[in-house]
């Protein structure tokens, strides 16, 4: 049987500038899916999943998935990332400001 753990990384979080979510420690998980949500009008928002195998230094991990404008959900799938994920946004501005949801779910 295989663990499952989800996890409310960010919650109706405003963003105006580039911003990186609170790392999660997920080492002994297999496999992870960022569900990405966006409330309400926002820009288009670039969204790419980062691992790092400590919690301090990260590195991108994969294409950056993009949330349009009329976008609200969006999986990312990460396998083989070692032990700490976060997610960087870009994409938000002070005029243009969104608002995020990020949940992460871990199965091992």
């Amino acid at each position: 049987m295989l663990t499952f753990a989800t996890a409310v990384i960010e919650r109706r979080l405003e963003i105006s500038a580039p911003h990186t979510t609170h790392p999660y420690e997920a080492g002994w998980a297999g496999e992870a899916v960022f569900f990405v949500q966006v409330e309400g009008q926002h820009p288009d928002l670039s969204v790419h999943a980062q691992i790092s195998p400590d919690g301090l230094h990260w590195v991108d991990r994969g294409t950056p998935t993009v949330i349009a404008a009329d976008e609200e959900i969006a999986a990312i799938e990460l396998e083989n990332f070692g032990g700490w994920l976060r997610i960087a946004f870009s994409g938000a501005t002070t005029d243009q400001p969104a608002s995020v949801l990020v949940h992460l779910a871990l199965k091992g």
